[in-house]
Formats: C-alpha cells, sequence, structure tokens
C-alpha cells in the first residue's frame, strides 16, 4: 500500500506541473483563444490594432523595411510612444526611421534597440543555430532593461523578428507582461507564408496577409488588401 501511495504522489507530481503550464498556454495563445476574421474583402478599413500607449516596431532591413515604413505611412503614431527595433549593424533602417520621426509632429522622442541578428542570409545551419540561440539572449537582456514593455509589437519579418516575438510571448505566458503582437506578412508572399510568418502564426494576436490566396489557406490570416 505505501508502495502504490508513493507511486500516486510522485505521479502528481509529475502530471499537476504538465496540467498547470498547458492549462496556462491554452489561455494564453492567441491561436486558441482570438476569434478568426472574417472580412478579407479589397479595400476593408484597416483594422484598429494600433491601441496602446506604447509601440515597438520591429525594422527587418532591406525590403522589409521598406515595406514597413510605407505601411506607417498611413498611420498616425503622434499619441504613442515608440521604440524602434532594428538589426545589428543595419545602419539604412536605423536613418529611414529617423527620417520618419522627423515628419511627426510630438514632443514624445523615441527609442532604439539594436538586437543581434538570428540568421544571415546563406548561413549554414550549424552556424544560424548558434546565432538564433545568441539572438534570444540578446534579445532577453534588451528587453528587460525596457522601463515598461510594450502594449503592441508590430513586425513584418525576417528571421530576427522571431526571438523578439516569442520572448514578449513567453513574457505574457510568464504573467509579467501583455504585449500584443502584430505580423504583417510581406508583400512577396502570394502564395503561402514566409517561414517567420508559419513560426509566429500560432502566436500572434493579429495577422495580417496582403493576398487573398494566402488568406485562403489560413484561417486566422486577415486579408485587407495591398498594405503598402
Amino acid at each position: 500500500m505505501e508502495y502504490e501511495t508513493r507511486i500516486l504522489v510522485r505521479s502528481l507530481l509529475v502530471v499537476l506541473p504538465l496540467f498547470v503550464i498547458v492549462s496556462r498556454l491554452i489561455f494564453v495563445l492567441p491561436s486558441v483563444n482570438s476569434p478568426v476574421i472574417n472580412d478579407r474583402a479589397d479595400g476593408a478599413e484597416l483594422p484598429s490594432w494600433l491601441s496602446g500607449s506604447n509601440i515597438m516596431i520591429f525594422l527587418g532591413s532591406g525590403g522589409h523595411t521598406g515595406e514597413m515604413m510605407s505601411i506607417l505611412s498611413k498611420v498616425n503614431l503622434t499619441q504613442l510612444n515608440r521604440i524602434w527595433v532594428v538589426s545589428s549593424n543595419d545602419s539604412t533602417s536605423i536613418l529611414k526611421c529617423k527620417e520618419y520621426e522627423d515628419t511627426l509632429k510630438t514632443n514624445t522622442a523615441p527609442s532604439f534597440i539594436s538586437l543581434l541578428r538570428a540568421r544571415d542570409v546563406g548561413e549554414p545551419l550549424l552556424s544560424s543555430l548558434k546565432s538564433t540561440i545568441r539572438s534570444f539572449i540578446d534579445t532577453f537582456l534588451k528587453l528587460r532593461q525596457l522601463p515598461q514593455l510594450p502594449d503592441v509589437l508590430l513586425v513584418n519579418g525576417p528571421g530576427t523578428s522571431v526571438p523578439i516575438a516569442y520572448m514578449l510571448f513567453l513574457f505574457r505566458f510568464l504573467g509579467v507582461g501583455n504585449t500584443r503582437i502584430v505580423y504583417i506578412e510581406s508583400l512577396a508572399r502570394v502564395n503561402d507564408l514566409s517561414l517567420s510568418g508559419k513560426l509566429l502564426l500560432p502566436i500572434t494576436d493579429r495577422f495580417i496577409v496582403q493576398w487573398p490566396a494566402v488568406a485562403n489557406r489560413y484561417k486566422r490570416a486577415e486579408y485587407y488588401g495591398v498594405l503598402i
């Protein structure tokens, strides 16, 4: 009898923590709790996903930065505290966001964060794995230095956006943050999602694509036409 009791206690010590973790994950996971958006017609207005006093904007360099800046040119950010995030050594994106800031008539000064790249184009698998781990660690340290976590994270890829999105989701899971994650897929993804999009789809609160073929393949994808 004592042996059976010990087995039962040990089983409960394993099962109960797993039950709590899974229950918490289901509770906070947007892919489980977020409603499916069905209004995917051309010309629909952008959703009001920019509510909140602090917005973090990730600029992914190159074409990703160009698309993001084009989208932001149609949005009024003057009433928001802005945190710009760029990859290390991405001086072009920093220049573009500073040019954008010069057009805003606001007294709120922006903040800038530089993160280690998760992966360079053409980087071997083993090397990219090491780079990704370093990027996650660097992202965690940079986020912990912020006086307040953002209310909204706005990303459109590429790979370096994955660590910051998952780190903010981890903070939400642990109950120390409540950042809403908004992902806008690149205009170049006509028929399917990018790898970053597939990785971030389960944890994003809003997932926006720019082609109807992609929206039809993923039930959580929102389509409002071309945004850039």
